[in-house]
């Protein structure tokens, strides 16, 4: 099967996306930062409110400072966020002089990767550690933390059948 595509940073989001839910402890340390840091930071600005309302000045001076830090981290956490992701974007999918996109040639033996005018790289099943899969994109892990992200929009139905089959079977062969 032979696959040619670009890759957007909204499939780069959808790709990050689907690797933090692959862990329960990725999908901590999500909740902590966009849920966790802004409760406390509001339940400590009301807490300081209440306790400047009934003069209890020194509750107030020993909770300022780290009710402010909590309110900035969950304040700058989206937007630091968002940036490198934007980097981390930029970094993996350069640019090449004879345009923007990769070319996958998968098969029964191997996958290979190439980036017009960059380089390419060649992945043998028995390297590929798992994989995970939605709507929106599918993802061959090579490592714990690196991938091979394939948007769902560029496969046909019947493409995606076979790249299902194809890993299925090659994950089970992996696996005996």
């Amino acid at each position: 099967m032979n696959l040619t595509y670009t890759i957007t940073l909204a499939d780069w989001k959808a790709a990050i996306r689907l690797h933090t839910r692959q862990k329960p402890g990725r999908r901590i340390c999500l909740a902590i930062s966009y849920y966790a840091i802004p409760t406390l930071a509001g339940l400590g600005l009301g807490y300081i409110s209440l306790a400047s309302s009934h003069g209890r000045r020194d509750i107030v001076d020993g909770l300022v400072l780290p009710v402010a830090a909590l309110f900035g981290i969950a304040v700058l956490r989206p937007f630091l966020y968002g940036y490198r992701l934007r980097k981390w974007f930029t970094g993996y999918f350069p640019v090449s002089e004879t345009g923007p996109g990769h070319s996958l040639d998968i098969d029964n033996e191997r996958i290979l990767k190439i980036w017009p005018g960059i380089g390419e790289a060649k992945y043998y099943w028995t390297g590929i550690r798992r994989f995970a899969q939605d709507n929106r994109i599918t993802v061959l892990y090579i490592t714990e933390l690196s991938f091979i992200c394939i948007p769902t929009r560029v496969l046909s139905p019947s493409q995606r059948t076979e790249l299902n089959d194809l890993i299925a079977r090659n994950m089970a062969r992996k696996q005996k």
